[in-house]
């Protein structure tokens, strides 16, 4: 197998990890009020180009919601960033659609696509260091990218150090990230702890300790993490989200599809989860109620890929 196809299928395989590492957020940041040193410095350009940059900005956002809307998601956010690119938010968000573009992308096309992922991260960095979220995003990038790709355990240590700077509970999670990545399972597990002892009705640790378990297969414990996120954070439909798909490693159909929909309950625009639901019921043999979801998600989108399979799926359990 060649570099670049190893490389390739290293990446696919991290990617979920990404993702659940730079959650979505459609909440845009305050904008920023400047323009590239190229355009005439105008008041009402300024405002003219950062308004329609925000608009660029929330069709973006809003066509992440779906996976297979990357490609709409990337042409939007571009432009956001070539209206406003001191825009922290936009870079970050940007970072997100290639990132959703990466799941369906072929083997030739992901080497690519990953360091356009890291540029925009570390951008995001740049024009707003004080935020902790976007260095998490960049510690995950470097702790999980090949080096090749611009991966490196020495820069992930150096963001977790700074995230410590801002808030020493965030940095101390970030430091058990890095240790994870780097197989230093003790170290890693015994930060997590720690972090929940430090703040026990805070969400964070209990989340990432959760996704810690699930990535080593460790779903009872997993299981056991993403409850108590459950419980500190019943408003998050990731909390949901995520005890839903323990829930499902384990074959505990009924109990993922609850969590599943509670957490569209609490957050509707997670559509991919009607698909997933669909896929449930027919796993379980429920066929009237599998294509009904099926149903229920081509109302909710009606056209991409997942929604192509879906009229599949309703003509072939329909018979």
């Amino acid at each position: 197998m060649s570099i670049q196809r190893k490389t390739a299928r290293r990446l696919a395989s991290t990617c979920a990890l990404f993702l659940a590492a730079l959650s979505i957020n459609a909440n845009s940041q305050p904008l920023h009020q400047k323009l590239s040193e190229q355009k005439p410095f105008r008041k009402e350009t300024i405002v003219k180009d950062t308004r329609i940059a925000d608009g660029y900005y929330r069709l973006g956002v809003g066509n992440l919601h779906e996976p297979s809307n990357s490609d709409k998601a990337i042409e939007h956010l571009e432009k956001a960033v070539e209206l406003d690119e001191t825009n922290a938010e936009y870079h970050y968000m940007l970072a997100e659609a290639y990132m959703a573009n990466f799941q369906n992308a072929g083997l030739l096309r992901m080497p690519f696509i990953a360091p356009k992922v890291k540029a925009q991260l570390e951008l995001a960095v740049k024009f707003d260091p004080r935020s902790a979220l976007y260095r998490k995003a960049l510690v995950n990038y470097y702790v999980f990218a090949p080096a090749i790709l611009g991966g490196s355990y020495q820069k992930a240590h150096e963001q977790a150090n700074e995230i410590s700077k801002i808030d020493p509970y965030l940095g101390m999670l970030a430091r058990a990230s890095v240790y994870a990545g780097e197989g230093e399972s003790e170290k890693a597990v015994s930060l997590y702890k720690k972090s929940i002892f430090a703040r026990p009705a805070s969400w964070q640790a209990y989340h990432q300790l959760g996704e810690y378990y699930a990535g080593v297969h460790e779903i009872d414990e997993a299981i056991t993490m993403f409850k108590k996120y459950v419980d500190v954070a019943p408003e998050h439909a990731e909390s949901y989200n995520q005890l839903g798909q323990a829930y499902q490693k384990k074959r505990m159909y009924d109990e993922a599809i609850a969590a599943f929909q509670k957490a569209l309950e609490r957050d509707p625009s997670r559509t991919p989860l009607v698909f997933r639901i669909a896929q449930l019921y027919e796993f379980k043999g429920t066929r009237r109620l599998a294509r009904e979801q099926y149903q229920r998600y081509l109302s909710m989108v009606p056209s991409g890929r997942a929604a192509d399979d879906a009229r599949v799926k309703v003509q072939e359990l329909g018979d």
